[in-house]
């Protein structure tokens, strides 16, 4: 994060560790992005076809020969290129590392962990981006990741999520969208299209201006067959310049334009990462608060069942015993007949525990089988007069498996009460700190909560 954004990136970690997580672990519901995720440099994910000229492009870019280059695969890691004095850390120290955005690269195994990598420069462009340099994608017939032995597209989502901008790197000479490239489009980068760049590279070889319309021709109608959208993105149509490189005859002013951009659009991303940590905030916050209420509401509607089925267990076991004394005391001398009546009592009060017990399980089975009935219990008024109500039914859908997962393994009885002023803190953040720290990025004043106002 820039230095001018670090005070935004601070405040969303405070607001995170203060007003989110506690209610997040009460409740257990996922962890909030990781420290390193919230105020290291944006990262920018570079993938395509190999030869694509995607290394180049990052060598150029930085102004330095960081990476391997050639036209057959020459690399086969993740490269995550940051700043720092000149190194390099394997993939098992950098996931390990608390204090990097990388600990959730772990799961993917040992075989990914050994086709990882963490390259530090003392480059200026390093400061404000981290740029992720991927094994080129094979176009091969069977489109599955067994020759790499991890699964290199979900690999490639987890780093396209955590991206602020995804460059899909294409060359001339391999258009297509086969094998392994089809794969990452319909799998790792199908809802992430609002990130994606398609770049295709290498236009300084084309001989004439029909070349270059075939291979932009036969990139689009691909693409359009993998594209889960009507309309085209932009395609960035460009080259890398290369002192050596053999030149085409083609006009190349219009393609340096797309480079530079290229580069802009790298160069923004810093605001970009703000903007989108502050919505991940609001949006984290807002599924919280709608996990916590229902978990709560639960809670409260199995309590009630759990206190009436007792409240007559314990009744019938008060009346039983009273019977029996009132026995012994009407036959103080032969106290048989009250050892009896005691007796009956306790097995009342043995048998009214378990159909009490049972009557719960299944007041709780039932409450929980209807957590849409809840939602609409609780947020029936919202769903009339609220403006948007859509967003709120869409938020309930995408955490209603979530919730419902989380109350059956753990039980309703496990959670505490929703305390008035944690969901109040929470609204908050949601209400006012997210809109003050989106008037400070847009750099206007700053007006957060204080804790006289959030109580």
């Amino acid at each position: 994060m820039t230095p001018e954004l670090a005070p935004i990136a601070q405040r969303i970690e405070t607001l995170y560790r203060d007003a989110v997580d506690p209610v997040g672990e009460r409740f257990a519901f996922p962890r909030a992005p990781h420290a390193g995720e919230i105020g290291g440099p944006p990262m920018v994910l570079v993938i395509g076809n190999h030869s694509s000229g995607k290394s180049s492009f990052i060598n150029h870019l930085l102004g330095e020969t960081i990476q391997t280059t050639g036209l057959a695969p020459t690399d086969d890691a993740f490269t995550v290129l940051a700043y720092g004095e000149p190194g390099e850390r394997d993939g098992r120290a950098v996931a390990s590392d608390p204090d990097l955005p990388l600990e959730g690269l772990s799961h993917f195994g040992p075989t990914f962990l050994s086709h990882l990598r963490r390259r530090t420069r003392p480059i200026p462009l390093l400061r404000t981006v981290n740029l992720v340099d991927t094994p080129g994608m094979i176009d091969s017939a069977r489109g599955d990741d067994s020759g790499r032995g991890y699964d290199f597209t979900a690999a490639v989502r987890w780093f396209a999520e955590r991206a602020e901008l995804v460059l899909m790197f294409f060359d001339p000479d391999k258009p297509g969208t086969t094998g392994e490239t089809l794969e990452v489009f319909n799998t790792a980068l199908g809802d992430l299209s609002h990130k994606l760049r398609v770049v295709m590279n290498k236009v300084d070889m084309f001989r004439s201006m029909e070349d270059f319309a075939r291979a932009y021709g036969a990139l689009c109608w691909n693409l359009a067959k993998v594209m889960a959208r009507k309309d085209l993105p932009l395609i960035y149509t460009t080259y890398t310049p290369i002192d050596d490189a053999a030149r085409g005859t083609l006009p190349l002013d219009d393609f340096d334009k797309a480079r530079r951009q290229l580069v802009d659009e790298i160069s923004e991303t810093p605001q970009r990462r703000a903007d989108t940590m502050i919505t991940r905030l609001s949006e984290h916050a807002a599924r919280l608060d709608l996990h916590a209420r229902i978990v709560d509401a639960a809670v409260f509607d199995v309590r009630r069942i759990r206190r009436s089925a007792y409240g007559w267990v314990a009744l019938a076991g008060l009346v039983a015993f009273a019977g029996a004394a009132l026995t012994l005391l009407a036959d103080p001398i032969d106290p048989t007949r009250a050892a009896g009546a005691f007796a009956g009592a306790a097995v009342l009060c043995g048998l009214g525990a378990l159909l009490a017990q049972r009557a719960v399980h299944k007041g709780s089975a039932r409450v929980m089988g209807d957590l849409n009935g809840l939602f609409e219990r609780l947020y029936g008024r919202d769903l009339l007069v609220r403006e948007h109500a859509e967003d709120l039914r869409q938020l309930w859908a995408e955490i209603r498996g979530r919730t419902a997962r989380t109350l059956k393994q753990l039980g309703p009885l496990s959670f505490p009460r929703l305390r008035r002023r944690e969901r109040k803190r929470l609204r908050d953040v949601i209400d006012q700190d997210v809109p003050a720290l989106r008037r400070t990025l847009r750099g206007g004043p700053e007006e957060t909560t204080t804790p006289e106002k959030s109580r």
